[in-house]
């Protein structure tokens, strides 16, 4: 089944909890916290591939989730990584996140990657960082760390996946023009042919030999007066050719109307995307084995009087004009790919050496130790995005966690702030679902 549409929800992995312990040893009175660091979590990686079409992967499954990081152990043993959680789907799937809220003025979601590129990968969720031992925590002042930190979550996202097929050369036209027999002929594809309307009901790609250069074209089912506006199947599917080079347009050289059907195909692609109207293209005569020559160099002259462009002539069944048809297509290719792309995506072209590409989603917004204090009615909330992580990774049943917090809290001046705002001791610190109580300065 094609699949061109799904929506999932990814969980990077949870970092593993560090460990609490102390060396104790028959011969070694003194052998302090050995307490190891959890392993992170493992990243959720999109990872765009050839051999598969469709998004069907993710109709039924809809969350995936990367394993966790790894507890770690005593004699500062460092718990292992979890494995990075590899999502394979089509060339040509666009990665969007929702937006979250009910802010009506932003679009539902936006575009994070265009996965254009075959093995082309991008980490679009980061496994949560392993929790500190109590060995990590040892200083001058802090010799015998009763504490340990946990591991952090890994990010979180919803996402919608769209397919937008990435082909070099798309074939267009009414119903039964002939198009899943050209692109039969001419590559590995095997299209259902029959002899009535709509035998094409999914989008077929086919792989060409021209002259050592493989091209990549597609054929979509055939369209009709209205397609732009959903009649037909082929308005389904036009936007799997929108990221083509160029566009073949097949018209039967047995209709009653053959300008007319050109007229309204083309009028058909120009409602739909301005894109996809503006790509080069070139009308193609198909089905000449059923005519004569003398018809077929009338039709030829008629369509170049009225349109300016003189049309080729071809026949899948006997090949007749096929090998100077692809030719002059692979003539017109340029080999680079960033032309396919279609849409503006946050790939970084200057960072194609880079073997994965990592969706930061809110890097540089703010100081990370950035501390945001707002005063209700029963207590202070006190938010961040560093502070966030660490109210995250503290071990709330732990005093001497706690403690740890509120040390950090006095180190950034936090503590000062909360004091001239007016906060007095016994006032209650809100982190989230978890509280401290503030002793002043």
């Amino acid at each position: 089944m094609f699949v061109d549409e799904a929506q999932i929800t990814i969980h990077a992995g949870k970092g593993g909890n560090g460990c609490m312990h102390f060396r104790r040893e028959k011969y070694i009175p003194k052998g302090g916290p050995d307490g190891g660091n959890g392993g992170r979590g493992g990243d959720v990686i999109f990872e765009a591939v050839r051999n598969i079409s469709t998004l069907y992967d993710y109709r039924h499954q809809k969350v995936f989730r990367a394993p966790d990081g790894k507890p770690g152990d005593q004699s500062n043993m460092t718990g292992g990584s979890g494995d990075d959680l590899i999502l394979r789907v089509p060339v040509g799937t666009q990665v969007r996140i929702e937006t979250m809220g009910n802010d009506k003025t932003k679009p539902p979601s936006r575009l994070l990657y265009d996965m254009v590129r075959e093995g082309q990968q991008v980490i679009i969720a980061e496994g949560g960082d392993g929790g500190k031992g109590n060995a990590g925590f040892v200083s001058s002042v802090r010799q015998a760390p009763g504490f340990a930190e946990k591991g952090d979550l890994g990010e979180s996202f919803t996402l919608s996946l769209e397919l937008k097929l990435v082909a070099d050369v798309a074939l267009v036209g009414y119903p039964s023009v002939g198009k899943s027999t050209f692109i039969s002929v001419i590559s590995n594809a095997k299209p259902k042919i029959a002899e009535y309307h709509f035998t094409t009901i999914n989008p077929n790609l086919g792989v060409v030999d021209v002259e050592g250069r493989e091209l990549v074209f597609v054929d979509i089912p055939g369209l009709i007066e209205g397609a732009s506006d959903g009649k037909g199947l082929g308005h389904r599917f036009l936007k799997h050719i929108e990221r083509s080079q160029f566009v073949l347009h097949l018209i039967d050289v047995m209709s009653d109307t053959p300008l007319k059907d050109f007229e309204i195909i083309q009028k058909e692609l120009k409602k739909f995307s301005k894109t996809l109207a503006e790509k080069p293209f070139l009308p193609v005569y198909t089905k000449i084995d059923a005519t004569d020559e003398e018809l077929e160099e009338f039709l030829i002259d008629e369509f170049e009087a009225k349109f300016g462009i003189r049309p080729y002539k071809v026949s899948a069944a006997t090949h007749e004009g096929m090998d100077g048809l692809l030719k002059y297509v692979a003539s017109q290719i340029s080999e680079d790919e960033s032309l396919m792309a279609g849409e503006e995506s946050l790939w970084d072209e200057e960072d194609e050496s880079e073997e994965i590409v990592q969706f930061r989603p809110a890097e540089g917004q703010q100081d990370r130790r950035l501390v945001v204090i707002e005063k209700s009615e029963f207590w202070w909330s006190l938010s961040g995005d560093r502070l966030d992580q660490l109210a995250r990774k503290t071990d709330w049943e732990n005093e001497h966690a706690q403690e740890r917090l509120y040390d950090v809290l006095k180190k950034w001046g936090t503590l000062r702030k909360l004091d001239k705002l007016g906060a007095i001791p016994g006032d209650k610190l809100r982190f989230g679902e978890y509280f401290l109580e503030y002793r002043g300065v």
